[in-house]
């Protein structure tokens, strides 16, 4: 005879262990748990119950829904299981993570809210059309303060010379310095300048007045650009999806 099996009867055999379903404090299915076998009413096939524990055949498998056990009718019931989904309100827009399973809560909906701007009816959210200007005027003016800030930043990530093939600072501060050297009659003999790459070249007038003109020259074109991505950006459909990352003049980091 098997040390796992006790004989019942001398001719029947009852498992060491069974499997039974194992229930969680609310009473819903949470998976199989094994019994043992009684050392005391072995003979009987009696077996003991781990806590919240039924011996009967587990709950059907139902997508979305979450087994329970039934005491009063001793069968499984099913509630739908929405726990780890995220619903949003339908008056405010507010998200809401679902803990506790059972049907979406009332007021809630699936979608999230598109803008502040929509407002939720007939089952879905929508948008007025004096709403959806506003949203639109206000969605032009966010791209446009991007494109702006987009064009004041590259102006300030360097300037290239082809004539000493080298970057200079275009930053606020340096750009006060290259205005006031501009005002002096001579600059300082053999003046060493730091370019961006750390090595040092003499500032001659010339070459400030070449510096001077290419950053002229590159502010005109980043304008130039600036108004052309403004135009397309008001003509487009969605202008929060409108890409302004192209025709901006060379920076620095852009050519390292």
């Amino acid at each position: 005879m098997n040390e796992n099996d006790i004989a019942n009867a001398g001719e029947t055999l009852y498992p060491a262990t069974k499997p039974v379903c194992q229930l969680d404090a609310n009473g819903y299915y949470a998976g199989r748990a094994e019994a043992d076998l009684s050392p005391m009413e072995a003979d009987a096939g009696v077996y003991l119950l781990p806590a919240m524990c039924i011996d009967t055949t587990p709950p059907e498998e139902r997508p979305g829904k979450l087994a329970f056990w039934d005491v009063g009718t001793e069968t499984w019931q099913y509630l739908p299981d929405h726990r780890g989904e995220t619903v949003y309100s339908t008056a405010g827009g507010e998200s809401l993570l679902i803990e506790q399973p059972g049907n979406y809560p009332e007021g809630y909906t699936t979608e999230p809210r598109p803008s502040h701007y929509h407002t939720f009816a007939d089952g879905r959210w929508q948008i007025s059309t004096g709403n959806a200007n506003i949203k639109r005027e206000a969605e032009q003016a966010a791209v446009w303060e991007a494109i702006k800030n987009k064009r004041h930043a590259n102006l300030r990530g360097g300037v290239y010379l082809d004539s000493v093939s080298k970057w200079f600072q275009t930053d606020d501060a340096t750009r006060q310095q290259y205005t006031f050297m501009r005002t002096l009659p001579e600059l300082p003999p053999g003046m060493q300048w730091k370019t961006m790459d750390n090595s040092f070249i003499e500032m001659t007038k010339t070459l400030l007045d070449e510096l001077s003109i290419k950053l002229l020259t590159d502010e005109q074109a980043d304008f130039t650009n600036a108004e052309r991505h403004r135009a397309a950006m008001l003509a487009a459909a969605e202008p929060l999806d409108y890409d302004y990352s192209s025709g901006w003049t060379a920076t620095y980091e852009a050519a390292a």
